[in-house]
């Protein structure tokens, strides 16, 4: 009898303990929702923010949006792409 009990108890561990490491839920945003949110978020001001300024102030706020805004001016173009090149430059790479 002591040995059905033992072997039903180990049999029980062992389920419950497998239930433990399986990942049963997911997450619920994708790694493009969290870019949009990150996004966003940049767009509002409220990211970045300084560790001595949090929340962050009214004028943090604004101080960040004109930065951004500065940023994004040309389009989805950041300012090292938007660069123009010396055509020099582009004869010199075909050589």
């Amino acid at each position: 009898m002591k040995l059905i009990h033992a072997v039903a108890f180990t049999g029980l561990c062992l389920v419950t303990g497998a239930n433990a490491f399986a990942q049963t839920t997911q997450s619920g945003l994708t790694r493009a929702e969290v870019r949009a949110q990150l996004i966003q978020a940049e767009k509002d001001g409220i990211v970045p923010v300084d560790k001595h300024d949090y929340p962050p102030s009214p004028e943090t706020i604004a101080r960040n949006k004109a930065l951004y805004a500065l940023r994004h001016e040309h389009g989805s173009n950041n300012a090292v792409a938007s660069a123009p090149q010396d055509a020099t430059d582009s004869s010199a790479m075909t050589n």
